[in-house]
């Protein structure tokens, strides 16, 4: 770990040592002109300090860095690195001065306002604070040698910082996880299709029971994934946390397994797991049908290499046709004629 910490500050050293001398900045980055009193020399000026753009709350995407990227320097310093008087830029009249320097690369980008190059950690990471999201990445911020001796410091953001193309633990999870080709789960239910009607048919007041028919890793869970995205190993887990049955006359019932099964043994008897009991028919729903719909809560639990993890909530459907009637009873005389 030391030494990949320590040949990043070498790479950014150099890229500095390489770069300040030869950086330009475009003439629309300066305001006018500023000469200082005391000496007579004159530097370009800037509008305002500089600064990175805020970054994207979309943490999906990325932040283009600064445009310009600027080191503080003093003047004194400017001539001990050998950077001409002419190519330092200055604002509020003296107040500072700044020399243009490399802005980097994708995976390491100059921060204007942290003033280092900023480069995701290396992991593993430490324990994620309570103060940010699962989304959030740890960074390290680089100060060249010849402006801070050196320093590295490490930080936690919720987006990723402008410049940098990379992935956090979270972003590579929710990549992931949107791979996967999870459904809604066979639907189960007494009454079953009758063959001579095309469809399912029951009546006010019999109890109708519902499970899921043949689960299987897509449809319930477990269901287990790694990959690697920008980065980052990811391993996440999806499995179904419990389901809703909405019955299509207003009514739902709430189950948090897989219900039970039918058989004939059964009898008229309400499901010991997952039931229901129409009260009114489906005569006045389009087609005379109700429309049974299975909503699958998926919970989908993701771990990193890296050390951070966390939980991405997701659900399916499924749907089936449901027809509804009401028994009729007829009197009948002792004798077993039916009464008018």
């Amino acid at each position: 770990m030391l030494i990949r910490r320590l040949t990043g500050l070498l790479a950014a050293v150099a890229l500095v040592a390489a770069t300040l001398l030869a950086s330009s900045v475009p003439a629309s980055a300066a305001g006018g002109t500023w000469c200082d009193p005391t000496s007579g020399n004159c530097y370009l000026t800037l509008d305002s300090p500089p600064s990175d753009p805020r970054p994207n709350p979309d943490s999906n995407g990325w932040t283009p860095g600064a445009p310009s990227c600027y080191v503080e320097i003093t003047t004194d310093m400017a001539d001990s690195l050998g950077i001409p008087r002419e190519d330092l830029r200055v604002w509020v009249e003296g107040s500072q001065f700044y020399a243009p320097i490399s802005c980097g690369t994708q995976s390491g980008y100059w921060s204007n306002n942290r003033q280092c190059y900023v480069h995701m950690a290396d992991y593993p990471w430490p324990a994620r604070p309570g103060s940010y999201d699962q989304d959030a990445g740890y960074y390290k911020c680089i100060k060249p040698v010849q402006f801070g001796a050196g320093v590295v410091s490490y930080f936690w953001s919720n987006t990723v910082p402008p410049g940098l193309q990379v992935y956090t633990p979270g972003m590579a999870a929710r990549k992931l996880i949107e791979t996967f080709q999870i459904r809604g789960v066979d639907i189960g239910m007494a009454p079953e299709v009758n063959p001579q009607w095309g469809h399912r048919r029951s009546y006010v007041g019999v109890p109708v029971w519902l499970w899921v028919e043949n689960p299987q890793p897509l449809t319930w869970g477990p269901y287990t994934e790694t990959a690697t995205l920008g980065g980052q190993t990811i391993t996440a887990t999806a499995q179904v946390s419990s389901i809703r049955w909405d019955m299509g006359d207003g009514g739902a019932r709430a189950c948090g397994g897989l219900g039970t099964p039918y058989s004939t043994g059964f009898g008229i008897q309400d499901s010991p797991t997952c039931g229901y009991r129409y009260t009114t028919t489906s005569e006045n729903r389009p087609g005379d049908r109700f429309t049974v719909t299975a909503t699958t809560q998926w919970v989908v639990t993701w771990t990193s290499l890296a050390g951070p993890g966390g939980t991405i909530n997701l659900t399916a459907q499924s749907a089936e046709a449901l027809e509804i009637n009401e028994l009729q009873t007829v009197n009948v005389t002792p004798n077993g004629t039916p009464v008018p």
